[in-house]
């Protein structure tokens, strides 16, 4: 565990030192991991799902963010950043890909019509929920921050009525096992997210190799 109790590991790819921090779903949970983020980082990379805002985006497919926006502002995402990681990605077969702004949303946009009117009020191509709270512990530390993630469900897939915190509460799960109008959409879910899940995987060892490239010829530069 951390110092903020949540679960944490310490590891390495290559030559690089990496920390793990798995927050969970959530602005508050986000909030909370982001206070274990220190300048002692060279670089924050946030890994998780998240919900297409536009019909052509499926389920797998990688959003690399230009910005992440939220009702109280935004952040811009390198460019050198998200140009090594488009270039690591045209390597990997069958890895789609779509650029564009990601919506941080303080809440889940459970509605198939709520999806659309986020896309398009916001120019944005997906929601999340964790993003903002990162974005701005970044600025605050001044380390940048790479948002990567994954669509799991589709804009027209609805989520209303299935209850918060599915991914850790065995209460909310109970609940769900109760009403049987729900068991489709949940089952539909657990799919995409094992879809999702394997091409995340797939993705962010070359990503990060990609990023402690930029990252050193930075250094090399100053």
């Amino acid at each position: 565990m951390g110092a903020t109790g949540l679960p944490t590991w310490e590891g390495g790819l290559d030559d690089l030192a990496v920390t793990v921090i798995q927050a969970g779903v959530g602005p508050l949970r986000a909030a909370r991991a982001a206070r274990d983020l220190d300048s002692s980082y060279d670089l924050l990379v946030s890994c998780g799902f998240a919900g297409a805002l536009r019909p052509a985006l499926a389920v797998g497919a990688l959003v690399i963010p230009e910005r992440i926006v939220w009702a109280q502002g935004a952040y811009e995402v390198e460019p050198a950043l998200r140009a090594c990681l488009r270039a690591a990605l045209a390597r990997l077969p069958g890895a789609p890909s779509v650029a564009g702004a990601l919506l941080s949303s303080p809440s889940i946009l459970a509605t198939a019509a709520a999806k659309a009117a986020a896309g398009r009020e916001h120019a944005a191509v997906a929601v999340e929920m964790e993003a903002a709270a990162l974005a701005e512990r970044a600025r605050a530390v001044d380390r940048p921050l790479v948002p990567l993630r994954v669509i799991l469900d589709p804009v027209d897939l609805s989520l209303e009525g299935l209850p918060p915190g599915l991914d850790t509460s065995w209460t909310a799960r109970g609940r769900l096992l109760w009403t049987p109008t729900l068991w489709a959409t949940a089952l539909t879910l657990g799919r995409h997210a094992q879809v999702a899940e394997t091409a995340l995987r797939r993705v962010v060892a070359p990503a990060l190799r990609a990023f402690r490239d930029v990252r050193a010829g930075a250094g090399e530069g100053e």
